[in-house]
């Protein structure tokens, strides 16, 4: 297994750096061609930010032929300062966890897939992790999962649970400032951090990522009255992997699951709980890995 440190570009002219991990001998049997894994990391993941999880995952995708790539997203880090290209003229602007605006991940999806499509790819598998399978979603809403094989969601948590949950009573007060914010034109701004416990939040990135209803929040297993809006686009299909030991959880893990079992259609749906695993699949990575390569190498058959 070959590993090279690549870049790609954004329509919007981002580079975002990553790692390719070059499977080697002959393609998947029955494979219309070369088969390749990306993983979307999760709110604020960087492409390095877990080595034990990439190179397990990498070693096991490895074994069945399947190559892999981890890149950057636009949402990386908490804060950060990136340069936007548009021939000659350059510009910085902020980005990060902080910054970024959900709906612009799409960008960064379809400039993966055009890195794999170039480089001779031909069936492409999305993984998306934590925040990256809320993405991952979305994308399926917006583009029907266009240059995609597959789709996995990791970890998929409501995020507006999460952070919830970790505000506590803070939460309504922050949501609350975070609105007033948006509608005066301060969506850029930060909030107060006694808000936040801390944390970096601009107010139109809290706003679109704490609030129920908003376009993030693609997961609403709390209400069962609620659909998956973006499962009436799926025409592929989705692999649901969740830990036991999820500590984001709001609910029995087996909740969510059938939560998902029933949202997404029967002929597209797998899932998996992966027993004695958290939400970063931590001391489980190897597990992981032969979950994904397993899938993979099953609905290539198809």
């Amino acid at each position: 297994m070959l590993s090279e440190l690549n870049q790609i570009k954004t329509k919007d002219g981002l580079r975002l750096e990553g790692l390719l991990f070059k499977a080697q001998g002959k393609a998947l049997r029955r494979g219309s061609g070369r088969a390749i894994a990306l993983w979307l990391g999760g709110l604020g993941s960087r492409f390095s930010s877990s080595p034990a999880r990439v190179h397990a995952i990498a070693g096991e995708l490895a074994k069945k032929k399947i190559s892999f790539a981890v890149f950057n997203n636009r949402g990386f880090g908490d804060v950060n300062s990136l340069t936007i290209k548009h021939g000659k003229k350059s510009a910085y602007k902020y980005f990060g966890a902080s910054f970024e605006k959900f709906e612009d991940c799409v960008l960064d999806i379809e400039a993966m897939i055009r890195f794999c499509r170039k480089r001779g790819y031909k069936k492409i598998f999305l993984l998306g992790y934590s925040t990256g399978a809320n993405k991952t979603a979305y994308y399926i809403l917006k583009k029907r999962g266009r240059g995609i094989a597959a789709a996995c969601l990791l970890g998929p948590m409501n995020d507006a649970i999460v952070i919830k949950k970790e505000l506590g009573r803070k939460y309504k007060k922050a949501l609350e400032t975070a609105g007033k914010m948006v509608r005066r034109g301060k969506g850029s701004e930060l909030l107060p951090m006694t808000m936040t416990n801390g944390m970096f939040w601009t107010a139109a990135r809290f706003w679109s990522n704490a609030r129920k209803s908003s376009n993030e929040d693609l997961f609403p297993y709390y209400d069962p009255k609620r659909k998956f809006r973006w499962t009436k686009n799926i025409r592929l299909p989705v692999l649901v992997l969740i830990g036991s030991r999820e500590q984001h959880a709001d609910r029995p893990v087996l909740e969510i699951m059938e939560r998902f079992q029933r949202e997404i259609p029967a002929e597209y749906f797998s899932g998996k709980i992966i027993k004695g695993a958290n939400h970063g699949f931590r001391k489980k990575e190897k597990e992981l890995g032969r979950e994904l390569a397993k899938w993979i190498s099953m609905v290539s058959r198809k």
